[in-house]
Parts: C-alpha cells; sequence; structure tokens
C-alpha cells in the first residue's frame, strides 16, 4: 500500500500489509516487476498511477467507462501517456452500463 499518513497497524481487513511512502513507490514497483508473483494493481490512486505511467511501470491500463457525467470531472492523465495506448479488448457487464477498456501501455 502507498500511503504517506498510514501505518501498517492502521490497515485492516487486508491481511499482512506493507506500507510504502509516495517518495519510495517507484522503486518499490520496478523491485516487485523484477521479481516473480503475479500482477500488481492499483485502484483509485490517479495520481499515483500517472507517476508510474511517466516512469514506464504501468503494462496496461484498465479503464471503466459509464454512462454518468459527474461535474466538470477529473482528468485521468496529467499529460499525454509516454508511448501509446493499444486497445487489447473491450468488455461489457451484464445489468450494467459500464464498459472495461483494456489498453497495452507500448513504451517507446
Amino acid at each position: 500500500m502507498v500511503s504517506n499518513s498510514l501505518r501498517p497497524d492502521e490497515v485492516e481487513g487486508w491481511g499482512p500489509t506493507r506500507v510504502v511512502r509516495r517518495a519510495d513507490a517507484h522503486a518499490e514497483v520496478a523491485a516487485l516487476k523484477r521479481g516473480p508473483g503475479r500482477d500488481i494493481l492499483i485502484f483509485g490512486s490517479r495520481i499515483l498511477w500517472n507517476d508510474l505511467l511517466a516512469a514506464g511501470l504501468v503494462d496496461e491500463l484498465h479503464l471503466m467507462i459509464g454512462a454518468g457525467a459527474v461535474g466538470e470531472g477529473v482528468r485521468a492523465f496529467e499529460t499525454r501517456p509516454p508511448g501509446s495506448l493499444r486497445l487489447l479488448d473491450t468488455r461489457t457487464f451484464d445489468g450494467s452500463s459500464l464498459l472495461l477498456a483494456r489498453y497495452a501501455v507500448e513504451h517507446r
């Protein structure tokens, strides 16, 4: 977990949790990517995933697109992503108006 304010003892329900400070996130994610294991997921942290995207540490983006409009909204990308995005697939969900668009991040 990346946080500058939380401590591991404050996070319940995640099992053993390691809290990484934001300044160390790039190095920690790069080390995880070099090691064995499964996918690394980031939920709802636009600032963090933009930082990791700019650092070349994101391989895929999964964007959920809904039919609702929320005011002026918040930009998904702070700057144009480095490299290009290639659409891998889309998926809809029964009983939902959501669309999942999955993109590969092709690094330059």
